[in-house]
């Protein structure tokens, strides 16, 4: 057989999609996408009901089906749910399952009218935005993987109704609706990560924080808003340790921003062994913390190296990791030190600067430093932003230092530095250390709208500051 009968993998490929498109005409013909998507729905919606109607039974659906030696998951309901939520969640999922069926009757009867492509795919959207919710939930607060399988599934009548409205919908700008509407469906993922990753282990932190749990109390008590009243009032390092962690954030920062535009400035002009220093500069960042400050930890102690230079000029030796006027000062310079990730993006920011700016500036008679502030600054202004807004909100989190340079705060310590308290640490000693759930909880969702707020701030500033070439955002 020679080549032409052979024929390329492409035609091959082609000639299978062909035979398949083929042999699914007749049912196509018999049954349009809408239709189709109708009686998913109201098989869907049968299902949902007998979830629903199972659920309000006490009926424990597939759990006869689970491996030998499967080991439930068992979420939070036993800790903040309240009772008699499941058996209202079972009845609206049985007013769920009516709403599917509706659904399902309108695709079969309007599913040939393109006018109603728009009202469809409304009730497609809402769906599956329901759908989500049960999934959330599903996962939070049944125990087990006895039920997930019925919210999943429940995807695909949803997806078949959004893909079939896109194609039904003859209004004009179709084709940009379309890509909306798969926009949607493909960040459907990063939605649910979001809402498995942020969203929701936030408010649980926060129904926590409303308990009064401890690792040894199997009934936690509803104790409201208490945790966070004893947190401004009663507790004796709340203020201390946000003074401690505001100031250690600012101070990093600072120095951070200043130090790393200084070292891609140097590191951006031709010199010899420029793609070296860049290495060492940025070597740092790419170093376990835990190693760094068990160096710098040998570097600060009373007998280290930067104490026997300062003894060696005939000055006092200096107690940096035990003295509160010292501590934040040093683990700022750590931090700092760390920094090679923002290094290498102001130095691509450097060299991203038009030198047509510059050229222009030379004429006009601008200095290098008039060239810097009006031009380099101006332009870098978006990635000067970004690298404060991300070092901000890391350092207000900063825990680790105080781990290390403390022992944890265990280990036969007994004292511990007021400057060694930032709130991430105040919040692990509390909620794990002493297992103080529900005021560490407290702290948690304190720091979250502290970091919040400075964060808004530092929004609402930038807008008198930033520069983009193009205009900005709208």
């Amino acid at each position: 057989m020679d080549a032409q009968e052979k024929g390329t993998p492409a035609q091959s490929k082609q000639s299978i999609f062909s035979i398949v498109s083929n042999a699914l005409k007749p049912i196509r013909k018999i049954l349009p996408l809408m239709r189709l998507t109708g009686i998913f729905y109201i098989l869907f919606a049968a299902l949902s009901a007998v979830v629903g109607i199972v659920g309000l039974t006490g009926a424990d659906l597939m759990q006869g089906y689970l491996p030998e030696g499967f080991v439930e998951v068992r979420a939070f309901k036993s800790h903040i749910l309240p009772e008699g939520v499941l058996p209202q969640f079972f009845f609206i999922l049985v007013i769920f399952a009516v709403y599917r069926l509706v659904i399902g009757c309108l695709d079969i009867l309007l599913g040939k009218l393109p006018e109603k492509g728009g009202f469809l795919g409304l009730l497609g959207k809402i769906d599956l935005w329901l759908v989500i919710l049960i999934t959330v939930f599903a996962t939070f607060f049944i125990d087990g993987f006895s039920f997930i399988w019925f919210p999943l599934i429940s995807f695909i009548p949803a997806m078949l109704q959004l893909h079939g409205t896109a194609k039904l919908d003859n209004r004009p700008g179709i084709s940009t609706r379309a890509e909306s509407r798969a926009a949607k469906v493909f960040l459907i993922p990063a939605f649910l990560g979001l809402i498995f990753i942020t969203y929701i282990p936030l408010l649980a932190v926060f129904g926590i924080s409303l308990f009064d749990l401890r690792a040894v109390q199997l009934h936690p008590e509803f104790v409201g808003l208490n945790n966070y009243v004893d947190l401004f009032t009663t507790n004796p390092f709340f203020w201390d340790s946000l003074r401690v962690t505001v100031v250690y954030a600012f101070v990093t920062v600072g120095l951070g921003m200043v130090y790393s535009m200084v070292i891609a400035l140097l590191l951006n002009r031709k010199m010899p062994g420029r793609t070296f220093f860049r290495t060492v500069f940025y070597l740092p960042y790419i170093i376990p913390a835990v190693s760094s400050l068990m160096i710098f930890r040998l570097i600060y102690t009373h007998g280290g190296i930067l104490n026997n230079i300062i003894n060696m000029f005939g000055g006092d030796r200096v107690h940096f990791l035990m003295d509160d006027a010292t501590i934040i000062p040093a683990l700022a310079v750590i931090a700092v030190w760390t920094s090679g990730n923002v290094i290498v993006i102001k130095m691509a920011g450097l060299n991203n600067v038009p030198r047509v700016y510059h050229e222009a500036g030379e004429i006009d008679g601008a200095n290098a430093w008039q060239r810097f502030w009006k031009i380099t600054i101006p332009v870098m202004s978006p990635i000067i932003f970004y690298n404060m807004l991300m070092s901000l909100i890391t350092h207000m989190q900063v825990v680790v230092p105080s781990l290390i340079m403390t022992g944890g705060g265990q280990a036969g310590v007994t004292v511990i530095q007021t400057s060694y308290r930032f709130i991430a640490y105040e919040m692990y000693t509390t909620g794990l250390a002493q297992g103080f759930f529900g005021r560490g909880g407290a702290y948690s969702f304190v720091l979250f709208v502290i970091v919040g707020i400075f964060t808004a701030i530092l929004f609402a500033s930038s807008k008198k500051w930033l520069f983009y070439e193009g205009g900005g955002p709208k």
